[in-house]
């Protein structure tokens, strides 16, 4: 049989060959991708590019960050070795190549593009937006990563490294020029709405103030390597969200597993983490009424309603958390009177938006009398639960103050970057050597 197949198999290749010249095997388009869109709109181009950042942000950008700053604890497999802090360059490599450059950043460039050429300047400042905040994200995890020359395909299969001073400056460009143009009239007739805009529906105003709420937390993340970041980051937050306002996408839901929210198709399809630790830890101590909505109640290591079920919401921004930002820039500018208010203001802005209920307030409410940092930031370490924003914080600022997990990899340090994915370690001969995930980013000076 096997020498029969032997020669029968190069036969029928030869056949194939032989009729492929004939014209009427073949139809006009048969080389072309069904997948790709043909000549891609700006308003094609929206919703997809905010529904994937949301998965990305509620995926792996949200279980390594909340796994190092103990909001949940990895039991098994690959969560299990990142509880010990054991990453490879491998374990990081979907959230980089598939998620946000393959699917999300490639995207939102390819949408400025269009809309810019297209005379749509509400679209493009849009997408400029959306590009500041993923953009943001990845910097912050991996520090110096490719921009410039990141998204020209086979123009440039290795692009190279822009170092993190410059991406910052590049962010608040970015939110700069789409503000300019968000408040000016572009003069098409085609703009962002509820068809299309997932996060705001066309409100152009909200997308004004996400960006001057974006600058304002990029400004903080610099204020140990910039002295003048933290007056331009208060003139930010005052121009930034308003009371209930947040960049959020909320989940369908739905059977179909494509709607449904991120952590809860994680939990019921690999279920490795649970939700102990030092953020389970406080609010069990502390009485916290949002504890019953964090955690299950009948079984407070599962993840309750809130963010655990199939049409929970993803967050990119809040104005609890544009508050906290205020609180603690109010707090390292001395003006404890204001950073009181604001905290306190932000706590309640955050029980309103998780229970609908700012009655706890008063257990934790603060004056300008005893007002501390430690207050600030370990309340916005409960208000952001599982957030990437937290891992961010703590660097920043060393607070919560935590132990890092027995046995872990690390001498018991605790992560401070990521390692870079092993598809650029592989492909890309500009990427910057990383050995270490106590390496730190450019604004996390000593």
């Amino acid at each position: 049989m096997l020498r029969i197949t032997k020669y029968i198999l190069p036969l029928l290749l030869l056949l194939a060959i032989s009729q492929g010249c004939r014209k009427d095997y073949f139809y006009n388009g048969i080389n072309d991708d069904p997948s790709q869109l043909k000549n891609p709109t700006a308003t094609a181009l929206l919703p997809g590019t905010i529904l994937q950042s949301a998965y990305t942000w509620g995926g792996d950008a949200s279980r390594f960050p909340s796994i190092f700053m103990q909001q949940v604890t990895g039991a098994a497999n690959q969560s299990a070795s990142a509880d010990l802090y054991n990453i490879t360059p491998d374990d990081v490599d979907n959230m980089w190549y598939a998620g946000f450059y393959g699917a999300i950043m490639t995207n939102i460039d390819t949408l400025i593009s269009i809309a810019t050429a297209a005379g749509q300047k509400h679209y493009a400042a849009v997408g400029k937006i959306l590009m500041a905040n993923d953009l943001g994200q990845v910097t912050d995890f991996w520090g110096d990563v490719p921009y410039t020359e990141a998204f020209k395909g086979l123009g440039n299969t290795q692009p190279k490294y822009d170092n993190q001073q410059a991406i910052y400056a590049d962010l608040h460009r970015l939110l700069d020029e789409a503000i300019a143009d968000l408040e000016a009239d572009d003069g098409s007739p085609f703009q962002p709405g509820s068809n299309d805009d997932l996060l705001f529906e066309g409100d152009l105003e909200k997308w004004v103030r996400f960006a001057h709420s974006l600058k304002a937390k990029f400004y903080l993340h610099t204020i140990k390597v910039d002295n003048t970041a933290l007056a331009k980051a208060l003139a930010e937050a005052d121009k930034g969200f308003e009371t209930g306002e947040a960049a959020f996408v909320k989940f369908v839901g739905s059977s179909a597993t494509t709607t449904q929210a991120p952590w809860y198709q994680f939990n019921t399809q690999r279920a490795d983490i649970i939700f102990t630790g030092h953020l389970n830890d406080i609010m069990d101590a502390a009485g916290d009424p949002r504890y019953d909505v964090y955690f299950d109640p009948s079984d407070p290591s599962s993840l309750g309603p809130l963010y655990g079920s199939p049409n929970s919401p993803v967050y990119f921004m809040s104005y609890d958390e544009l508050k906290f930002i205020e609180a603690e820039l109010q707090f390292r500018n001395g003006d404890m009177t204001a950073a009181a208010a604001a905290y306190n203001e932000a706590v309640r802005a955050n029980l309103v938006r998780t229970i609908n209920d700012a009655t706890y307030l008063t257990e934790v409410d603060r004056t300008a009398a005893n007002i501390t940092l430690n207050d600030i930031m370990t309340q916005k370490y409960i208000a952001l639960f599982l957030s990437p924003e937290v891992w961010t914080d703590w660097r920043r600022t060393g607070l919560p103050a935590l132990t890092a997990t027995p046995g872990n990899v690390l001498g018991g340090q605790l992560p401070r970057s990521l390692f870079y994915p092993s598809s650029e370690i592989r492909y890309n001969t500009n990427t910057p050597a990383n050995t270490r995930l106590t390496r730190r980013v450019w604004w996390d000076a000593q």
